[in-house]
C-alpha cells in the first residue's frame, strides 16, 4: 500500500507535483479521485499539526477501541464541538490544557486510575475543589466522545475530593471595612449588588440597567438569551438600600468602567481587601456566604433563602409568577435591609473625577 504520511482517519499529507506545500489529501469515493487542499506550509511537522487541527474540527471518526483512540483528539474535539459554547467555557479551556499537557500522546486506554493519581499529583498546590473540576472536564470530554460513537468504552475517572466548606463569614465590622475600602463607583456598585442580591460575582458582572424592573422593583440575574445552568440565576427583589443606586446608574452594565463592562473584578477586589485589612481567604463569594448565613441566623424560611441563592426555582412550577407577589422573598429582603442599615451604607453613587 502506498505510504500515507501523517495519516489520521481517511486523510493524509501529500504534495502536488512541483510544489513544496503540504496538502490535506483524501480519496473522494464519489469521483473516484484523490483530492488535495493546501495546508499552506512546506514544513512537515507544521503540516501534520494543521491536518490534525482540521480533522479535530471537521473529520469523521468511526468507533475506536480505547487503545486506538488518541486522548488528545478526544479533548480537542470536545472543545471544538461542545465546550467552547458552554457558560463555563473559560474554565473548560484551562482544564483541557492541563489534561493535554500531562497526557501528551497517550491513548484513551492509558487513562488508568494509577496514571490519574500521577496526574492529580502533578496538580499539587491547587485546591481540592479546583482539581475536582479539572477531572470533571476530562470526564465530560470522554463521555462526549462515547455518546458520539467515537470510542467504544470510557475509562473510570477519579471523582476527586470536594473542597472543604467555606465557613468564613464576615463580621459586621469586616463588612464595614470593605465598604470603607471602596474608592471608585464601580467598586461600590459591585459590593452593593453582592450584598443586596446575594448574586454570584460572575452574575453580578452580567447585570445591566435593563435587568431591573423599576415598576415592581425586581432584578433578573439571568440575562435575556442566556440558558439557565445548574448555577441558577434567579429573579430577586430589589432591597430599599439598593434602589437609589440603581436609579442613578447609567444605561449598560451596572458594574462598568468609563461606560464599558468589566470582565473580571479580581484586581479591584484584591485592592479593596488589602485596604480593608482582610486575609486572602476572603473572596467575593464570601459576601454571598455571609449574607446566606445572616438569613439563616435570622430564621428566614429555607425556601426564601434558596430563592435568593438560586439553589432551586422558588415556588416550583409557579416560580415564573411567584416573583410578582407583594411578599416575594419578603423576609429575606427585610434581613438584608437590616444588615445594611447596621453598616450605615450610603446608596448614592459618587461621581468619577
Amino acid at each position: 500500500m502506498q505510504e500515507r504520511p501523517g495519516q489520521i482517519g481517511d486523510y493524509w499529507l501529500s504534495k502536488r507535483r512541483g510544489s513544496e506545500q503540504w496538502c490535506r489529501t483524501w480519496y473522494d469515493a464519489a469521483t473516484r479521485q484523490t483530492r488535495r487542499e493546501s495546508l499552506g506550509t512546506a514544513d512537515f511537522q507544521e503540516g501534520k499539526l494543521r491536518l490534525w487541527e482540521w480533522f479535530a474540527k471537521h473529520g469523521r471518526i468511526g468507533q475506536q477501541q480505547p487503545q486506538d483512540a488518541a486522548l488528545a483528539m478526544v479533548l480537542v474535539r470536545y472543545w471544538e464541538r461542545h465546550a467552547n459554547a458552554l457558560p463555563s467555557a473559560e474554565f473548560a479551556k484551562i482544564a483541557l490544557r492541563y489534561w493535554a499537557d500531562f497526557w501528551g500522546e497517550a491513548t484513551v486506554a492509558e487513562v488508568t486510575t494509577a496514571r490519574q493519581r500521577e496526574f492529580v499529583a502533578s496538580l499539587a498546590g491547587k485546591s481540592p475543589g479546583y482539581i475536582k473540576r479539572i477531572l470533571t472536564v476530562g470526564k465530560a470530554a470522554l463521555n462526549h466522545a462515547y455518546r458520539e460513537g467515537e470510542i467504544s468504552t470510557v475509562p473510570y475517572i477519579l471523582p476527586g475530593e470536594d473542597a472543604p466548606p467555606r465557613d468564613r463569614v464576615l463580621s459586621v465590622a469586616e463588612s464595614a471595612a470593605l465598604w470603607r475600602a471602596t474608592e471608585l463607583p464601580h467598586e461600590r456598585m459591585m459590593l452593593a449588588l453582592l450584598y443586596g442580591t446575594l448574586a454570584r460575582p460572575e452574575a453580578a458582572l452580567d447585570l445591566t440597567r435593563a435587568s431591573v424592573d423599576f415598576d415592581r422593583w425586581l432584578l433578573a440575574q439571568n440575562p435575556p438569551g442566556r440558558k439557565q445552568t445548574r448555577k441558577y440565576r434567579p429573579t430577586v427583589p430589589v432591597t430599599p438600600f439598593l434602589r437609589p443606586l440603581l436609579e442613578a446608574a447609567p444605561a449598560g452594565p451596572l458594574v462598568q468602567w468609563r461606560g464599558k463592562p468589566i470582565a473580571s473584578f479580581k484586581t479591584a477586589w484584591r485592592g479593596i481587601r488589602r485596604r480593608a485589612g482582610l486575609g486572602q481567604e476572603v473572596v467575593p463569594k464570601t459576601i454571598r456566604h455571609t449574607m446566606a448565613t445572616e438569613l439563616r441566623a435570622a430564621g428566614v424560611p429555607e425556601a426564601e433563602i434558596q430563592g435568593m441563592l438560586g439553589h432551586r426555582a422558588y415556588g416550583g412550577r409557579t416560580e415564573v409568577y411567584a416573583k410578582y407577589r407583594p411578599d416575594y422573598l419578603g423576609e429575606a429582603v427585610g434581613v438584608i435591609e437590616g444588615y445594611m442599615s447596621r453598616l450605615r451604607v450610603s446608596a448614592v453613587l459618587v461621581p468619577e473625577s
